[in-house]
């Protein structure tokens, strides 16, 4: 995992400061031994053993022990979070703002993995992926994410709605990048075509992806048949468009319809990739 060993964060001690210790968590990740000490400091109540014995229960159930502890608590969400911020030492955000820096995390993690444990991407250094949820208790999910993504992450509290409303941009954010890697892209077929073949190799997609039109709009073809499991990209070639098509589980979908003037930089890009003869455009050739 990226960024060698992760500090687990503590509730604030006697000192008032946080204290920490090294684990296998993400940064501000809170464990579950932690919650009557929690519930206690947030709500002026301490949980009765019935109650305590739910919340541990929680882990492994469909229930989230935040939710469960929500629950517990006479305080609305808002409130609760800005507590939780106050004594872990993580940051509260009401009104997060989404960063175009983030783009990484809504190219690789899941819609429906990023609605479901409510965690939005906020923004990124390069070195750290800073994430917005409104569920800190899930540090198998936090993993998992710093497994994907190849970065720390950073971990910002924030509302649910407000949550719901970064991913619902972050993913809309990536639906248009598409179009905005075509209209970057010069009107000279020839040029672009050009500017392809003198082009790296390199397969290594996520290293590529932020670089020329041509390979930022190959690349995101290939992400997205990464991401769907597809076993075919076909690029067919129309009257006035292409239509870029993905075989998933055996059917034909529909993924791209980039402009018909891009043939042939799409055309040069892939060759390039696959060490293939450019200048030949007649005959079968089988890539690397």
């Amino acid at each position: 995992m990226a960024g060698g060993p992760l500090a687990r964060l503590r509730l604030r001690g006697s000192s008032g400061e946080p204290s920490v210790s090294e684990g296998a968590a993400p940064t501000g990740v809170l464990a579950l031994d932690e919650s009557s000490q929690l519930a206690e400091q947030l709500g002026g109540l301490r949980l009765t053993p019935d109650q305590l014995r739910v919340f541990r229960q929680a882990e492994g159930s469909d229930t989230d022990p935040w939710d469960v502890l929500l629950s517990m608590l006479a305080m609305d969400e808002q409130q609760a979070l800005a507590k939780l911020a106050e004594r872990t030492g993580l940051e509260y955000r009401a009104e997060p703002r989404l960063q175009e820096s983030s783009s990484k995390f809504y190219e690789i993690v899941e819609p429906e993995l990023a609605r479901q444990q409510h965690i939005a991407g906020l923004e990124s250094d390069g070195h750290v992926m800073t994430i917005a949820t409104a569920q800190p208790f899930q540090p198998v999910v936090f993993s998992m994410l710093e497994d994907e993504l190849g970065l720390p992450l950073r971990i910002v509290l924030s509302p649910r709605a407000a949550v719901a409303n970064l991913i619902n941009r972050g993913f809309e954010q990536r639906g248009d990048l598409v179009t905005e890697i075509i209209e970057e892209m010069p009107l000279d077929a020839s040029a672009i075509e050009s500017v392809a073949a003198g082009m790296s190799s390199s397969t290594d997609l996520l290293s590529l992806a932020r670089q020329t039109p041509v390979i930022r709009l190959v690349n995101m073809i290939l992400f997205e048949a990464l991401r769907r499991r597809a076993s075919d990209i076909h690029v067919h070639p129309q009257e006035n468009k292409l239509v870029i098509r993905l075989r998933v589980d055996g059917m034909l979908l529909d993924v791209f319809t980039p402009p018909m003037s891009l043939a042939a930089a799409i055309s040069s890009r892939l060759k390039v990739m696959t060490e293939l003869d450019i200048a030949n455009r007649h005959s079968p050739q089988d890539g690397h």
